[in-house]
């Protein structure tokens, strides 16, 4: 009987001990994703993304009216954005940290028909409390960046 009071008090442990961790993991936790809320189609040169639409933001480190991704704590993350452009059109956009290019993605549909293009990057990034990212247009035509279509998500990852 003593053998298994005591297999069960130890499990009552392990599991508590589970539970607190369960509890804690979650702590210092950053994800967010969000897409664009409305069609862009300014002109103008190095202008930002504002995804608007948040899908996740866990943290609370993404702002959709900035389009602004500020890392709460030092760690690494990652960044991964996906663009699509009007058949005929084409959008370039960077990465941006602190004001920094560093990453940089290409939709070019003038080629494709009348087909739509979609492009993708995705990067990983040492961050210290405060950085901000965001996503800037480079280049682009007319009628370019799909409502709906085009996302921005990130993730701390240590």
């Amino acid at each position: 009987m003593q053998s298994q009071l005591k297999f069960v008090t130890e499990s009552l442990d392990t599991v508590k001990k589970m539970c607190d961790h369960q509890k804690t993991s979650k702590k210092g936790f950053v994800a967010f994703s969000a897409r664009t809320s409305k069609q862009l189609t300014s002109t103008a040169a190095s202008i930002k993304v504002v995804f608007g639409h948040i899908v996740t933001n866990i943290g609370k480190a993404y702002n959709s009216a900035t389009g602004i991704f500020t890392a709460p704590s030092d760690g690494v993350y990652v960044f991964a954005w996906t663009i699509l452009t009007n058949p005929k059109k084409y959008f370039d956009s960077e990465l941006v940290v602190n004001g920094i290019p560093k990453l940089y993605n290409a939709a070019n549909a003038l080629n494709g028909g009348g087909s739509y293009e979609s492009s993708g990057c995705t990067g990983v990034m040492e961050l210290k409390t405060g950085d901000k990212v965001w996503i800037r247009k480079v280049s682009s035509s007319g009628n370019f960046l799909r409502e709906r279509w085009c996302s921005f998500s990130g993730w701390k990852l240590l």
